[in-house]
């Protein structure tokens, strides 16, 4: 996805002027406040560019002489395909504004398809079109997930030595990496890795770090920053997964069962940092062999220098700062911008699964 971050001049503009089109389905929408802070971070973070509302619209037609390959179009696709979950009054116009955008750039039907079947929380389709990448995200093939959850059940997922390396860490110094990764879970009141029945600790291990590196509590603005950092850092291609957030925690479409849904928590600024801060690190360790452990007893800040992880941008900024974010632990967490909804199978099964005895 990195490749959009080094789009300037012209160009930049001319795919801002779509990404407007889309936002006001070719003009037959007013420009919406939150479509209007959207555009004006992706100009700031991806394009180094100032958004002008003023400027001429740049019609669907114009799309195949902005000069994008393949790659770059659906790069542009993936940030043209937040627009419609950013407000829900117009979502169904915004995702055929997207639909004709794709035809416009000669891709087939399939990206607003999943679109529309996204917003009928009917996310089948999109799973499977992000099985690699979210296998990268977790650092283990998806399927071992289901295992995992099996194990858990039972309480036969713990790993003896695993436990021991984490409990160790309490003896670091509190700026190494280690050390704060025991901050993370204290924060969060979670187990910590290698306890049994702790589905979530186990399963998302690699995750938990990707917070820590990048900076990002677990409140839902810190997981779709999470999801934005790597997305820029990563090689495959996981705009999808972003968008699929941004629903979530935006409009309270649920994409990501494990989690709750939310409304109005989408932040363009914070979100399109996080997108700009990956796309510059200059170690992807978004990679299933990626070694972690020589970094642990290391003070975070080097370890981050050390990967090009620039220290602007991340949420959790000072020693204060709880991992947790603003609305306190997963478990306990009560906001009038939570969605209630009747729990699924899964979540039912989930719950209690990501938090200590």
């Amino acid at each position: 996805m990195k490749e959009i971050l080094a789009v300037r001049g012209d160009q930049a503009q001319s795919i801002l002027g779509l990404l407007r089109s889309v936002a006001t389905n070719e003009g037959a929408i007013d420009l919406h406040p939150i479509h209007h802070e959207t555009l004006e971070a992706m100009a700031s973070h991806l394009f180094e560019a100032e958004f002008d509302p003023e400027a001429p619209a740049v019609a669907f037609a114009e799309a195949g002489s902005i000069g994008a390959d393949e790659k770059m179009a659906m790069q542009i696709m993936n940030m043209a395909g937040i627009l419609p979950f950013a407000e829900e009054e117009h979502e169904q116009e915004r995702i055929d504004a997207v639909g004709r955008l794709a035809t416009a750039f000669g891709l087939d039907g399939k990206f607003a398809k999943r679109l529309h079947q996204l917003s009928r929380e009917s996310v089948t389709s999109l799973a499977l079109c992000l099985y690699r990448p979210l296998s990268l995200e977790v650092g283990a093939p998806l399927w071992k997930g289901t295992l995992k959850l099996g194990e858990s059940m039972l309480h036969v997922d713990g790993d003896k030595d695993v436990l021991a390396r984490y409990q160790g860490f309490r003896d670091l110094a509190p700026e190494t990496f280690g050390r704060t990764l025991i901050a993370y879970y204290d924060d969060n009141d979670f187990p910590l890795p290698g306890t049994p029945g702790a589905f979530f600790s186990n399963s998302l291990t690699i995750h938990d770090m990707h917070h820590v590196l990048a900076g990002y509590p677990t409140s839902p603005l810190g997981e779709t920053c999470v999801v934005a950092f790597d997305s820029g850092m990563m090689d495959a291609d996981m705009g999808k997964a972003l968008i699929g957030y941004v629903a979530q925690f935006q409009i309270g479409i649920q994409f990501d069962k494990g989690l709750r849904s939310w409304r109005n928590q989408f932040k363009p600024d914070a979100v399109l940092t996080a997108f700009e801060r990956g796309g510059k690190a200059t170690t992807n360790y978004l990679t299933m062999d990626f070694d972690f452990e020589p970094h642990f007893d290391r003070p975070l800040a080097d370890v981050r220098r050390d990967f090009g992880i620039q220290a602007e941008g991340a949420l959790i900024a000072k020693p204060e700062d709880k991992w947790c974010g603003q609305f306190g632990i997963v478990g306990e967490r009560e906001s009038p911008d939570m969605v209630e909804r009747k729990k699924s199978i899964l979540e039912r099964l989930l719950a209690g699964k990501n938090t200590k005895d």
